[in-house]
């Protein structure tokens, strides 16, 4: 079971009384302003079995965790890493944090203890991040910790019924720590 605690927060696996406060975060329309949908109930549930079922895989290859402030037990955001490609090393982090908490650092803090995890404990070469080409607050995460933009990808994205376009941004082994 992997734990990490930074200055203000824990990164921890889900366990099954962390259902009503996820569902409430994921049930936040601004978290899901950039994606066609919200998950519904039945998604958020899929989502929680997934990460308790990933999280007794031997090797993992997927980790999702809760995040919760030290000084709160309930779950105000989670994060993601997947392996991507095992032949070369490369991981994709992810992040989301509660809408009420947007601008204070937290989903940078988070992202930058899974990034040293990655790379000092999973051997990751390279580690990437996607984004909605129009989510400036998603962009500057991934510029604070070090990200380099990659590449732009055309019309990959349906969203508010049109095509749109998506960014995706890494940082390599060598470029860690900042």
């Amino acid at each position: 079971m992997v734990t990490f605690t930074t200055e203000r927060l824990v990164l921890r696996e889900f366990q099954p009384t962390d259902w009503a406060t996820f569902r409430a975060l994921e049930a936040e329309p601004a978290l899901y302003y950039y994606e066609p949908a919200a998950p519904t109930e039945t998604d958020t549930q899929a989502y929680v079995e997934r990460a308790q079922a990933e999280a007794q895989q031997t090797p993992r290859t997927h980790y999702r965790l809760a995040l919760t402030r030290l000084s709160e037990a309930e779950v105000c955001g989670r994060v993601t890493l997947a392996q991507l490609n095992p032949a070369i090393r490369e991981w994709e982090i992810g992040w989301a944090v509660h809408p009420r908490l947007w601008g204070q650092g937290f989903a940078t803090e988070a992202a930058r203890a899974l990034l040293a995890f990655a790379f000092a404990e999973l051997r990751a070469h390279r580690v990437v991040a996607f984004s909605h080409a129009e989510n400036a607050a998603s962009l500057r995460v991934m510029r604070r910790l070090g990200l380099q933009q990659e590449g732009l990808l055309r019309a990959t994205r349906w969203w508010r019924d049109a095509w749109s376009n998506e960014v995706v941004f890494a940082i390599l082994e060598q470029e860690w720590p900042l």
